[in-house]
């Protein structure tokens, strides 16, 4: 049976080899083969497989198959940025500040140079899920932002029957802690909104932990680019204005089945 290593690009046969994966850790535990850990290159879905089920692919075409991806998501939603930008300037209000909590580097260089376009002050933290809820409230205190993104790779495990349970989950768990620390670290939403999860991540649980966004309502991929989406939405709209949920989910790439809500006030001062 062939072997993968750490760093090798792979398809899943079983889903039809639509997404590209990359290896980022091999456990011993599935029934005594080999488990590998994958992470989407261009999508926030973690999973596991079993050898028999991947293929590999030629890397360079695959990281170049990934980029073109996430080039074309961006170009899509890039239109606004000129207007945004100028309409800041004009008005000579401060869209708010973001901190950007990820697990996934290329991800998150994606996502600043998104915020950087649109005029906004941002800073971004490459921590791993298990590791957020420990590193959150120190960046809340040393950032002080008005709109707080924690995000990385999630998915329901392979296997998993209730989607209402946490252990049916690889990384919800630290994303309802990374909220629940950040809440209780400002209780107003109007004062902090947040934005937490990745693909197929537990919707209901994060929202209920305080978040004003999160993924994934229907248990879907979402984009790579979705979180920042949202957070420069609220970054960019007049603290005087309440945004439905709506308004704000209509601009991501997922939509309403990736992206979830509630009623949140602008940031912009």
């Amino acid at each position: 049976m062939t072997k993968f290593n750490v760093g090798d690009i792979v398809i899943r046969k079983s889903y039809g080899g639509d997404l590209l994966f990359k290896v980022v850790n091999i456990k011993y535990d599935c029934n005594g083969s080999d488990c590998y850990v994958l992470r989407g290159l261009s999508s926030r879905i973690e999973a596991d497989s079993t050898a028999d089920d991947l293929v590999r692919q030629d890397s360079r075409a695959a990281y170049s198959k990934a980029y073109d991806e996430l080039r074309m998501a961006k170009i899509a939603i890039e239109g606004t940025v000129p207007v945004f930008r100028n309409f800041i300037r004009r008005i000579r209000k401060r869209p708010g500040k973001i901190l950007h909590i990820d697990s996934a580097e290329d991800f998150m260089v994606q996502c600043m140079d998104f915020y950087r376009q649109s005029g906004i002050k941002c800073y971004g933290k490459l921590v791993s899920e298990s590791k957020q809820p420990s590193f959150v409230r120190q960046f809340l205190y040393a950032y002080r932002p008005d709109i707080l993104v924690i995000t990385g790779h999630d998915g329901l495990k392979k296997g998993a029957k209730n989607i209402y349970q946490l252990d049916s989950y690889a990384n919800s768990s630290y994303f309802i802690e990374a909220v629940k620390i950040a809440r209780a670290y400002q209780p107003n939403p109007d004062k902090l909104c947040i934005f937490a999860g990745a693909c197929q991540s537990y919707y209901e649980a994060i929202m209920d932990a305080g978040a004003n966004f999160a993924s994934s309502p229907k248990r879907v991929l979402i984009n790579a680019l979705d979180p920042a989406i949202v957070a420069q939405k609220i970054s960019t709209t007049d603290s005087s204005r309440i945004l439905p949920p709506k308004s704000v989910i209509s601009l991501t790439i997922t939509g309403s089945n990736g992206i979830g809500g509630r009623e949140t006030r602008g940031q912009m001062k």
